[in-house]
């Protein structure tokens, strides 16, 4: 072969390697963070409840009651919880794949995480007496009860009184926040009234006073008993509010900035985040057919079955031996880096996130082992016919080859 024709194939030859390399990594993004399937499956696969847990135990105490109702809720609802995640999901990448031709945030989020069957599950499953008792306990030392009454034992009764009374409110209140809270409506003034409070807190303090009363009040039978707690109550609970208004201040931050989400600018990211999806795929497309065509032009160059079988094996197995090399070392760094645990994050998010990378390497793990099985067949093929003269180099018909009119003439045996 001619010296231009090597030339040329090998720099058909590096192209070709080069553009494998890049497919490599397109269809890795393609199959993994571009499939919707893909993705929903690693939402399927995170362990929600084990996270929160993992979190309670490296919370500070003071956010441990928070925690813990998110928790609670988490564990009753988690498939539920899931199941609208794959759905939010479904429908961004609904957009993104250009099946659908706009996109409203606000109201997705309110169709699929807001929607009034759903947080009314979420709010009848929710324990919220671990987050109610310290509540009370801080209404109470802030009203002054009697030294030495023993309220605590109470607190229980008085959080499960008073969780039922949240509940009920809840469908009054929790509408109109999440419209204004979503930016669909501009004001909110929502008034509770919070007299069941009121009264879980006199049932409950007033037993607790009767069955074990402060020192100073010992001696008195419970008909006194009762009329002094009534005087003291009245007196303590006096700055206590008859209800309480939630309107535009309790979504203000500290600095006066409205706490209101703008989903305005997200929007905007995900336009164009499906242009570029566009180009992408389109990109794709074209690098496959750029690939198609350097194949077919470097065995045009050869016009020989043999070394264009020897060309592309090579090429094949050099490319699918360099993934595998990048597969495993990639494997060998994630599970290093666990095991040496340099992700400082939660354990189980840790253990998760290598999990979700292994994962995503997998379309090279096939990638690699497809074009190795590949190279080696096209090497097979190359050493085949090397064992065979080729029809090209037979001197049989050749004008450079004198004949004997014997064996011209000799029939064939």
């Amino acid at each position: 072969m001619s010296a231009p024709k090597i030339i040329g194939a090998v720099l058909l030859s590096l192209i070709l390697f080069i553009s494998l390399c890049v497919f490599g990594v397109a269809l890795s993004v393609k199959t993994t963070a571009l499939n919707v399937s893909y993705v929903q499956s690693l939402v399927d696969d995170i362990p929600l409840t084990e996270i929160l847990e993992e979190a309670q135990k490296q919370e500070n105490t003071a956010d441990s009651e928070q925690l813990e109702i998110i928790q609670g809720l988490v564990e009753d609802n988690e498939a539920d919880i899931k199941q609208q995640i794959t759905i939010f999901i479904a429908e961004i990448y609904d957009y993104l794949n250009s099946k659908s031709d706009s996109i409203n945030l606000n109201q997705l989020i309110q169709d699929i995480f807001l929607d009034d069957e759903f947080i009314a599950t979420m709010v009848e499953n929710a324990d919220l007496k671990p987050a109610l008792e310290e509540f009370v306990e801080g209404v109470i030392a802030d009203a002054g009860v009697p030294k030495g009454l023993a309220y605590e034992e109470y607190l229980d009764d008085i959080a499960a009184d008073i969780e039922v009374w949240v509940k009920e409110q809840s469908d009054d209140i929790i509408p109109p926040i999440i419209d204004y809270y979503l930016g669909n409506s501009d004001t909110l003034d929502v008034t509770v009234s919070i007299e069941g409070l009121n009264d879980a807190l006199k049932d409950n303090l007033k037993q607790s006073f009767l069955s074990s009363p402060p020192q100073e009040f010992q001696g008195l039978t419970q008909t006194e008993l009762g009329q002094m707690f009534n005087t003291l109550f009245e007196q303590a609970s006096a700055d206590i509010p008859s209800s309480i208004t939630i309107d535009e201040e309790f979504f203000d931050s500290g600095n006066g900035e409205s706490m209101v989400i703008d989903l305005s600018e997200y929007e905007q990211a995900l336009h164009e985040t499906r242009d570029g999806i566009r180009i992408f795929n389109i990109a794709f497309i074209l690098l496959i057919v750029l690939i198609l065509l350097l194949v077919a032009g470097i065995i045009l160059i050869h016009r020989s079955l043999k070394w264009s079988a020897l060309n592309l094996g090579v090429v094949s197995f050099v490319y699918g031996a360099g993934l595998m090399v990048f597969y495993l070392s990639s494997i060998w760094i994630i599970r290093n880096a666990v095991a040496q645990q340099e992700i400082a994050i939660n354990p189980v998010i840790r253990d998760w996130l290598a999990q979700m990378s292994v994962g995503a390497l997998f379309p090279l793990l096939i990638l690699f082992i497809v074009f190795i099985i590949i190279g080696i067949a096209l090497l097979a093929t190359y050493f085949i016919y090397s064992r065979r003269q080729p029809l090209d180099t037979a001197p049989v018909y050749s004008d450079e080859v004198e004949y004997r009119a014997d064996d011209i003439n000799k029939p064939f045996e």
